[in-house]
């Protein structure tokens, strides 16, 4: 099922009392006949029953336990012989044997039920209007798994088996199960009987049904390996909408297998429901919303038809191993738009998923907190860590990978628990086995470990050897407390000609070095250029040509270009780390300990632009508080060996939300800042200007034109917020700054206890 069509809640149903165990230890389903004989969809209630075959994992099995809630249990065979004992609690049917089986013995049951069937919000079996449906799994109900809602099952993630259907329904009405429609069947009393067959092993959450007045679109997908039916199963009205929504299924099809492996179940099937998405086998439940004639959700059939190989095919073998079929269904997302649409396509979406899941998936509005992939609490099993970061971390397995290696692993990987539940420790030996690479390190960065790892480039120094260059890398942490070995980044070298050279490097532990030959004299130094790793950045780069504003909104700002005669290359990286400290020990600046930006690229002599910085103190800056008698300031630096410093800037906006804009950007980090206002309180400052400061950038002295206020008191701070000098201003006119160093300057006035003007001044001695 897809995260992006549904509300998560996180509510635990109390009557679960088998939390945490597995039937499927001791007992297996090998084959559900699933008979519903009547469906009320006025009443909402079902009547019905079902026959198991029955095999035990355990010698000396004396008792059949099986799951079923909700619905009142009439009566039980085992192997033809009605059973008097048999015990239901708290969705629990237990069926005492007259004698003791043991592996590889086998026995037939038979369970007669009817009544109101379970639902929560969103999974169980639902009734809508005159239809009627079921959703395999549950977003409240702990466990998650929902077949118990309308058959008697061994209900986890684990036991599989093969599934025939007879539902009986009102004529017009059909009933759509997966698998084959063997029969339909004429009850010549205003009903008919619909016999479905799935052949391959599944567990019980992927089986279903759903009842209405439907038509069915058909078509054939010519796989690699034979010919597979196409079912769409919609509303009449919904008819002419099939072709326009699903006009690129076969592509998708096609690309999903040539990646990973032929389609693994005997039809590709869609049936309209009132609620979904859910990836049921063959029989996808699609809301009805989607069938709209367009290409708008293609992007969610896409998803759910990719779970037949990652879920269905295999399956996670537990719910703390779910990133294992939703994080690989959202990163299909992703991949199907590259062979639909190309690479560009496939990032733009890889990169808004990335900058999303850094920006809120830890907030009240995602997850809560930041979480490893593996063994996520149940309450958050189907949130934005298992979809949107495990897609992520798929994406950066590809690359560590590369794809002439990944492609084919994982596809080996699909064939070897083939119908078979796997779990993350399951994947990672695998791939270690079958690639040579001992995958230990990934695994324990990114899955096993909360948050994210971020790189950046220290420094790049020139050896004494001709075109030879030491790269330093830092390694830093966002939502973790340990630091991780063996990372594989890219560092890519860049000349004055757009030229590039890449070339990687394994980072373990905080700090990393690298020596390596460059091919020409680099201009610029980027890590991570091509955005393979899915680390605690985001970046954008653009190209540059002429004057005007482009909003760069994935790295939270705005530029505006003013002069610009040859292309430009910039490339903004947006740090969701705290920024170094200011190395002063009496500063009074505190930085954002919560993110910055580094600004790079390849800039013509005569290039200039102004940016804006956006800050919102709610969900984005909210640790950055900005008391009375503060500001927000942006501060900057060169490079790490430089100390932060105030630079002016313009706030458009408030304090709260808004912009801090600079003029005439350099290349170098900026974060936000606070610092103390000199004076009372900030809002008793005047807007008028009473302060003529020139020249202004000066090598020598200013001058200070006071407008005819002599009773006041003058200050002048340094970048980092620190008064170097202060006088009362005795005359309308005074020349300062014959001993004040080069840098940037703030000189205010105070008249009356309040800050009359204040302005920033360059020294450049």
């Amino acid at each position: 099922m897809s995260y992006k069509n549904i509300l998560l809640f996180v509510f635990i149903l109390s009557f679960f009392s088998t939390v945490g165990q597995t039937l499927s230890d001791t007992i297996n389903v090998t084959k559900y006949s699933i008979y519903i004989d009547e469906i009320n969809t006025t009443a909402e209630t079902i009547k019905g029953h079902t026959a198991l075959r029955v095999t035990t994992n355990v010698e000396n099995t004396s008792e059949i336990p099986l799951e079923l809630i909700s619905l009142e249990v009439d009566s039980v065979f085992c192997n033809d012989i009605k059973v008097m004992d048999f015990s239901y609690y708290n969705g629990r049917i237990t069926t005492p044997l007259s004698q003791a089986i043991n592996v590889g013995d086998t026995i037939s049951m038979q369970i007669f039920y009817h009544g109101t069937p379970f639902s929560e919000s969103w999974g169980g079996f639902h009734f809508s209007a005159d239809n009627a449906f079921n959703l395999g799994v549950g977003f409240q109900s702990i466990p998650h798994n929902l077949g118990k809602t309308w058959f008697p099952c061994v209900d986890d993630f684990i036991d599989r088996a093969k599934y025939e259907f007879y539902i009986t329904v009102d004529n017009p009405k059909k009933a759509i199960c997966g698998g084959i429609l063997l029969d339909e069947i004429d009850n010549n009393n205003g009903t008919s009987t619909f016999h479905w067959e799935i052949e391959q092993e599944i567990p019980t959450y992927l089986a279903s049904v759903a009842i209405g007045e439907y038509v069915l679109y058909e078509d054939e997908y010519e796989g690699v390996e034979r010919n597979i039916p196409i079912q769409i199963w919609c509303r009449a009205f919904e008819y002419d909408n099939i072709a326009g929504s699903f006009i690129h299924l076969k592509d998708i099809l096609s690309y999903y297998e040539s990646h990973w492996g032929p389609y693994p179940f005997s039809r590709v099937g869609y049936v309209s429901t009132a609620k979904g998405a859910m990836e049921h086998v063959g029989n996808i439940a699609y809301p009805y919303g989607c069938i709209n004639g367009n290409t708008d959700d293609e992007w969610l059939y896409a998803h759910e038809l990719s779970h037949m190989w990652f879920g269905n095919k295999v399956t996670c073998s537990t719910a703390g191993d779910m990133w294992l079929n939703e994080g690989w269904a959202v990163f299909n997302e992703t991949l199907y738009r590259e062979g639909l649409y190309g690479t560009e396509s496939y990032m733009e979406e890889y990169n808004k998923t990335h900058q999303d899941v850094l920006y809120t998936a830890h907030t009240s509005s995602g997850d809560g907190d930041y979480y490893a992939l593996y063994d996520l609490p149940q309450s958050i099993t189907y949130g934005r860590t298992a979809y949107d970061k495990g897609s992520l971390v798929v994406h950066t397995l590809r690359y560590y990978l590369g794809d002439e290696v990944f492609f084919p692993a994982i596809r080996e990987y699909l064939n070897a628990f083939a119908y078979q539940p796997a779990s993350s420790y399951d994947l990672r030996d695998f791939l270690t086995n079958e690639t040579g690479i001992d995958m230990t390190n990934f695994f324990d960065n990114w899955v096993f470990t909360t948050g994210f790892p971020g790189f950046e480039i220290d420094s790049v120094i020139a050896t004494s050897n001709e075109n030879e260059y030491q790269v330093f890398v830092q390694q830093k942490l966002r939502g973790r407390e340990t630091y991780s070995d063996g990372n594989i980044i890219e560092i890519t070298f860049m000349d004055q000609n757009w030229e590039t050279y890449t070339e990687t490097m394994t980072i373990s532990g905080k700090q990393g070095s690298k020596i390596m030959n460059v091919p020409f004299t680099p201009i610029s130094t980027y890590i991570d250029f091509y955005d393979k790793v899915s680390d605690a950045t985001t970046d954008i780069k653009t190209v540059i040509k002429e004057n005007g504003e482009i909003n760069l909104s994935r790295a939270f700002v705005k530029i505006n270009t003013t002069a610009i005669s040859d292309s430009a290359l910039v490339r903004i990286t947006h740090n969701w780390i705290a920024p170094d400290s200011v190395k002063e020990e009496n500063s009074t600046l505190r930085l954002s300990d919560y993110r910055y930006w580094k600004i790079d690229g390849i800039f013509p002599d005569d290039f200039s632009f102004s940016t804006s910085f956006f800050h919102k103190n709610s969900g984005l800056d909210n640790t950055l508080v900005i008391n009375e008698g503060e500001e927000l300031v942006m501060v900057y630096r060169a490079n790490e060996s430089y100390e932060w410093q105030v630079i002016p800037s313009t706030m458009i906006g408030q304090n709260t939300i808004g912009y801090l804009v600079i003029d005439n950007t350099q290349k170098g980090e900026y974060s936000l800042a606070v610092r103390p206002i000199s004076g009372t309180n900030i809002n008793n400052t005047s807007t008028s200007r009473t302060l003529n400061i020139y020249p202004n950038p000066t090598n020598k002295n200013l001058t200070i034109e006071t407008s005819n206020i002599t009773n006041g008191t003058i200050n002048i701070y340094n970048a980092t917020g620190s008064l170097v000098n202060n006088f009362t201003v005795s005359s309308n006119k005074i020349t300062v700054g014959d001993n004040l160093p080069a840098g940037v300057y703030f000189i205010e006035m105070i008249s009356d206890k309040k800050i009359v003007d204040k302005q920033k001044v360059v020294i450049t001695k």
